[in-house]
């Protein structure tokens, strides 16, 4: 870009571009759309220099038509991502998204799809700051498609993870859904266990999202996600069996619910009966059985309760751990 630019020297620009945008309009008419391709071209480049990116971007789009004419498709791909830098500069988002859009498509046509699945990317992220989710959705989705097709799984990862994040935004469960698996499915393909995981606890969310309100269906799932996070966070099995185990413990401190059978009395204070309870919960809740203390008729049912949550929560944190250990 030319720097401090005198008012000659910017005049002389634009009649350049000018000159350049109408002698590649005449060359439109007689067909011929290679050269017309090249002069929309150099006129973009003529703009930029004056940093007039509105007029920048149109040329460049312009160079875009008319090497897609000619069926050049890379050098329409070019044309098309420059129009869309442009437009960013101008803050002109949708032709921007556009462009990219426009430039990804052409790339496709090339067979240069890592740089369809770039371009696509960036249309996404140019339609996101306008706020429109389902074209973000659909461009993220374009260029994880793009980077499947290039076998660059990782990138396609990311973007149909970006894809399934607009869909959600959108408030559309199944294609949300949808891309979250493929991004599952991408992740897979890179060896990358645990960016796969975690699109998989994305999936399963979007699938109880789909659920009937109030059902039992999406409570059960609710309930599985709270436990384990679908298989895929172990850290919720320890904080959920921390939270039985305190909390029957509450329950064993009521009046007479545990009566010491050993020799010796034992003190009635607060603190000391909970750290008893605790003892006590824990010992019930892992299944030991040994202990100095007997629940009393009334505690029963709650001992047995906690034994059997013990032995499912253990069994559980086995299955889901074993599993994330194997994959890694």
């Amino acid at each position: 870009m030319i720097e401090h630019l005198t008012e000659t020297e910017k005049l002389q620009f634009i009649r350049k571009a000018k000159l350049l945008e109408k002698k590649a309009m005449e060359l439109i008419e007689s067909e011929d759309y290679e050269r017309a391709g090249l002069l929309f071209g150099w006129a973009g480049y003529a703009y930029v220099q004056l940093q007039d990116w509105e007029n920048a971007g149109y040329s460049y789009g312009q160079s875009g038509e008319a090497y897609k004419r000619a069926g050049n498709w890379s050098k329409a791909g070019f044309s098309y991502d420059l129009s869309g830098k442009v437009y960013e500069k101008a803050e002109r988002w949708l032709g921007a998204g556009l462009n990219y859009s426009q430039s990804g498509y052409a790339y496709e046509q090339s067979k240069e799809y890592e740089k369809a699945g770039e371009s696509y990317r960036r249309a996404g992220e140019s339609y996101r700051e306008t706020g429109k989710w389902q074209e973000v959705a659909l461009s993220y989705q374009q260029s994880g498609e793009a980077c499947q097709t290039a076998k660059a799984w990782r990138s396609a990862g990311l973007s149909y993870a970006l894809s399934g994040d607009a869909y959600k935004k959108a408030f559309m469960w199944i294609e949300a859904e949808e891309n979250y698996c493929r991004s599952k499915m991408a992740y897979k393909e890179a060896g990358a266990y645990e960016d796969a995981g975690n699109m998989y606890y994305s999936e399963m969310l979007m699938k109880r999202m789909k659920m009937k309100k109030y059902s039992l269906k999406r409570f059960s799932s609710f309930i599985y996600d709270l436990i384990c996070g679908y298989g895929e966070k172990p850290k919720n099995i320890i904080i959920c069996c921390l939270v039985l185990i305190v909390s029957f413990s509450l329950i064993y401190m009521y009046p007479d619910g545990l009566l010491y059978i050993g020799d010796s009395e034992l003190s009635d204070n607060l603190w000391t009966r909970f750290y008893h309870s605790i003892y006590f919960s824990v010992v019930t809740f892992v299944t030991l059985g040994q202990s100095s203390f007997e629940p009393s008729i009334y505690m029963r049912p709650f001992v047995m309760i906690e034994a059997l949550l013990g032995i499912f929560m253990t069994v559980l944190f086995v299955l889901v751990l074993g599993r994330k250990m194997i994959r890694h």
